[in-house]
């Protein structure tokens, strides 16, 4: 048998095998470069599958545990949901509430130099201290802005003897009405919010006020469009409204989704920072609402509104000055979390 035609075959697989194995190589190539762009995208998009997008930082791991590793409980009379700065008042929805601590409006036309900055109906109006320091801070920072001081609160709460009517959220002691002084003609045009006065509007949430019946949610309020009518409802609840753009209807049900184990958590404009959660009302006579403490046993400043028709929403400020040290004892902390987060009822 000739040589040649062997040695030929031979060369022939030689070739074969080595172009395998460049295809091996080719392959192996390319799936490591695909491998590598697939790690560059998940390094780029932080939802990727490859990376773990929904696990908290370290921060907000801290921030959890701070809120719910010691805490007490505190009973409430369910009679306490109609009482606070968070309650819904109208026609479905009556007030059968506590006002709280009331004062009359004089003091509050002046600024903190003495220069009076808005105008009264009459300086014996009365309404809640908080929602007048709260009026007083916001027309003030307006004047400072503008010099304008023809602002005037008209009305507030609409009788102090406290027989106002039971579906009138100015019962509340929460509410104010503006109209404008204009001193040239003697005349009080209607505070319209538009021009210069969009400023006290815009800039209502600062100090835990809203416009009540804005023109974008009538069908929500169930009322229409009222341009100079505020209502006091605190910090931060209308900066987690104004930032979300919730009138007070539809705030008191986007906070039923954060519980005591799952606030809203928010470092608000004043400084602070503040959990906020609800907890639905006990089926009873009262309910149980965690209220969380320091690694000292201090409670965190904090209060409790209900809001007027199925629960309370806890607002708890967790700036350590704030703290305050507990006097009563503390409830044993045998239940579970769950039943922290819903209340549980007592006969």
């Amino acid at each position: 048998m000739p040589y040649t035609p062997i040695v030929k075959r031979h060369y022939k697989y030689k070739n074969i095998a080595a172009c395998l194995a460049v295809c091996l190589l080719l392959i192996l190539g390319l799936t490591s470069s695909c491998s590598n762009r697939a790690l560059n995208r998940a390094k780029a998009d932080p939802e990727t599958k490859t990376v773990n997008s929904s696990a908290p930082t370290k921060e907000k791991k801290e921030e959890d545990k701070k809120i719910t590793e010691n805490y007490r409980y505190e009973k409430l009379d369910n009679k306490q949901i109609s009482s606070g700065d968070l309650v819904l008042v109208n026609s479905e929805h009556k007030f059968e509430g506590t006002v709280g601590e009331t004062d009359t409006l004089y003091q509050y036309l002046f600024n903190d130099n003495g220069t009076q900055v808005m105008y009264a109906s009459t300086t014996m109006l009365e309404a809640d201290k908080k929602a007048l320091e709260a009026i007083n801070g916001l027309v003030s920072e307006y004047y400072a802005n503008s010099s304008d001081g023809t602002v005037m609160i008209y009305s507030a709460m609409d009788t102090p003897d406290g027989s106002a009517p039971e579906f009138d959220e100015c019962a509340t002691g929460l509410t104010f009405d503006l109209l404008t002084y204009d001193q040239a003609t003697g005349s009080y045009p209607t505070f319209t919010g538009e021009g210069t006065y969009s400023w006290i509007t815009a800039n209502a949430w600062k100090y835990g006020l809203t416009l009540r019946y804005p023109a974008d949610k009538t069908d929500k309020t169930g009322n229409a469009f009222v341009s100079n009518h505020f209502r006091y409802l605190g910090v931060p609840h209308t900066e987690i409204m104004s930032q979300n753009g919730l009138c007070l209807e539809e705030y008191l049900e986007y906070i039923k989704d954060y519980t005591f184990e799952k606030p809203y958590s928010i470092l608000a404009d004043d400084g602070n920072s503040y959990s906020v959660y609800y907890v639905k009302q006990g089926k009873d006579r009262t309910t149980k609402v965690p209220v969380p403490q320091d690694a000292s046993g201090n409670d965190y400043s904090y209060s409790i509104s209900g809001n007027n028709y199925d629960g309370f929403v806890v607002t708890v400020n967790l700036t350590a000055e704030n703290n305050v040290t507990q006097q009563a004892e503390p409830v044993v902390q045998d239940e579970s979390s769950s039943q922290a987060a819903e209340g549980e009822t007592e006969q």
